[in-house]
């Protein structure tokens, strides 16, 4: 608050100061700036490397993918197991291999909680990199013969 001393028809008249506005906002601004990068998080990523030909993969026929259909129910490659007696089939298959390396497939339809709770399963039990299978394997059936039971 200031007061006009020049003329006498006043009285007190404020004015808005904006300097420690804009100290306070660049202070905020500057303390940003540095928590930003440190708050920053992720996932580590394997991305497979560019491909020069569009050759298909040749398949493995000791891969092991697991899926889970639109009613819930859970496949070893293409064998169902029941829910109880998943871990255990599976932790069986893993066994003996080097790589532990699972690919995993779900239902379009099913909601996240089930796909998230479902890779803990199949990561409790030996997986130690999920490999995602985009397309759906029960409607190509070239993809789903190719990986014979085990």
């Amino acid at each position: 608050m200031a007061i006009n001393v020049a003329g006498g028809a006043g009285g007190p008249r404020s004015d808005i100061n904006i300097t420690p506005l804009v100290d306070v906002v660049l202070v905020l601004l500057i303390i940003f700036m540095v928590i930003t990068p440190i708050v920053q998080l992720g996932y580590d990523v394997q991305v497979p490397p560019k491909l020069e030909s569009a050759a298909a993969p040749v398949l493995d026929e000791n891969q092991v993918i697991v899926r889970m259909d639109r009613e819930g129910l859970m496949y070893i490659n293409k064998l169902q197991v029941p829910a109880g007696e998943f871990p255990g089939r599976l932790q069986q298959a893993m066994t003996g291999r080097s790589k532990k390396v699972v690919f995993f497939a779900a239902d379009g339809e099913l909601q996240y909680d089930q796909v998230a709770d479902f890779m803990d399963l199949v990561r409790d039990n030996g997986a130690e990199n999920l490999g995602i299978v985009f397309e759906d394997i029960g409607r190509a059936p070239a993809a789903a013969s190719a990986v014979g039971a085990r």
